[in-house]
């Protein structure tokens, strides 16, 4: 199954970070790429199904560990005057809460984890400062992870990416796309093998 984001790009509407929080579309998933209001349209059933399973995983890994905040989509991260991004699924440091303000984080995610879809297929949160950038394709059914916006091909450990910024935190990429014989695992059993509960 094949679900995919679209993203309806308001190419006239050319505005800047503080300007766009005010605008009435921000109250729905939008980008700001350098000054360009990019709006997402509703978000298929297989994209839902990932960001609720990663974003449980990631959820419960920063909860166990105090390590600081997790978000799901709708937290913008401002990352310039003209840049501000909405990753799918994020994680904030604790160091770093003084960043975090009533309507958006000033600067980026230190991890970001991004569904993709052919709309965002060329979006590359690395390139403004995530540390660590986790693009989930389910086209192509891959995980990949960049640090410092560069692919790691380090062997993962344990068939697991292991994070860096983000200690216990860990996707083995048959946890997210089984085989097609196989059923995937429920969050509570991948929490288990991270060592959760």
């Amino acid at each position: 199954m094949m679900n995919s984001r679209a993203s309806i790009i308001f190419a006239a509407v050319r505005t800047f970070a503080e300007d766009s929080f005010a605008a009435p579309q921000s109250e729905q998933k939008f980008d700001l790429i350098e000054r360009v209001f990019v709006m997402a349209s509703p978000i298929g059933v297989e994209h839902e199904d990932l960001m609720m399973l990663l974003g449980t995983l990631m959820c419960s890994v920063v909860a166990a560990r105090r390590l600081g905040l997790a978000f799901e989509p709708n937290v913008a991260y401002r990352l310039s005057e003209t840049n501000v991004y909405q990753p799918d699924i994020s994680f904030f440091g604790v160091e770093r809460w003084h960043r975090v303000g009533e309507a958006y984080v000033d600067g980026a995610a230190d991890l970001a984890v991004e569904i993709v879809s052919p709309s965002s297929r060329q979006s590359d949160l690395g390139r403004f400062g995530a540390e660590e950038h986790r693009p989930i394709d389910p086209i192509e059914r891959t995980v990949t992870l960049y640090v410092n916006g560069e692919m790691t091909m380090s062997p993962p450990e344990e068939g697991a990416l292991r994070s860096r910024v983000l200690p216990g935190f860990g996707l083995r990429p048959k946890w997210i796309f089984p085989s097609e014989s196989v059923e995937r695992q429920s969050e509570p059993e991948i929490a288990w093998q991270q060592g959760l509960v």
